[in-house]
C-alpha cells in the first residue's frame, strides 16, 4: 500500500520539481548612466532564469524603440546628431549581440549608458 502511494506520488513530485514554470528567480542590478557618466537610476531587478536582457529591460524601464534600437529610456533620448546612443554593458562588457540573444544570470551588473560612438568611448 505504501509503495503504491509512493509510486502514484512520484510523477507529481517530479513534475513539480522539474517543471519549467518553476524557474529560479534571480536578481541583478540595473543602472542608467547619462552622457556625463553620472548614474541617474539604479534598481535591483528580479527576473526568472532564462529571461533575456531585452525582456528584463523592457519590464524595468519605460523604453522607446526605432528600427530595433532603443532610442529612449525613461524619457531620456539618444542624440543621433551627436552620435550619442544607448549602449548596454553586462558585468563591464559591451554587448554587441541582440538584446534577445543575451540571457541574464544571477547578480549580473547591467548598465545602460549614453555613449558617443564616434570617439571609441563605447568600449569604456
Amino acid at each position: 500500500m505504501l509503495i503504491k502511494k509512493i509510486a502514484l506520488s512520484l510523477p507529481l513530485f517530479l513534475f513539480l520539481v522539474y517543471s519549467p514554470t518553476h524557474a529560479l528567480e534571480m536578481t541583478s542590478t540595473f543602472r542608467m548612466v547619462n552622457a556625463k557618466n553620472e548614474t541617474i537610476a539604479s534598481k535591483e531587478v528580479s527576473f526568472q532564469e532564462g529571461e533575456t536582457l531585452y525582456d528584463v529591460t523592457k519590464r524595468t524601464f519605460n523604453i522607446k524603440e526605432s528600427q530595433g534600437n532603443i532610442i529612449s529610456i525613461n524619457g531620456i533620448h539618444s542624440i543621433p546628431k551627436k552620435n550619442i546612443h544607448w549602449a548596454v554593458f553586462v558585468n563591464g562588457n559591451f554587448i554587441e549581440l541582440g538584446l534577445n540573444e543575451v540571457t541574464l544570470n544571477e547578480n549580473d551588473d547591467v548598465v545602460w549608458a549614453l555613449k558617443n560612438w564616434d570617439k571609441q568611448e563605447i568600449l569604456k
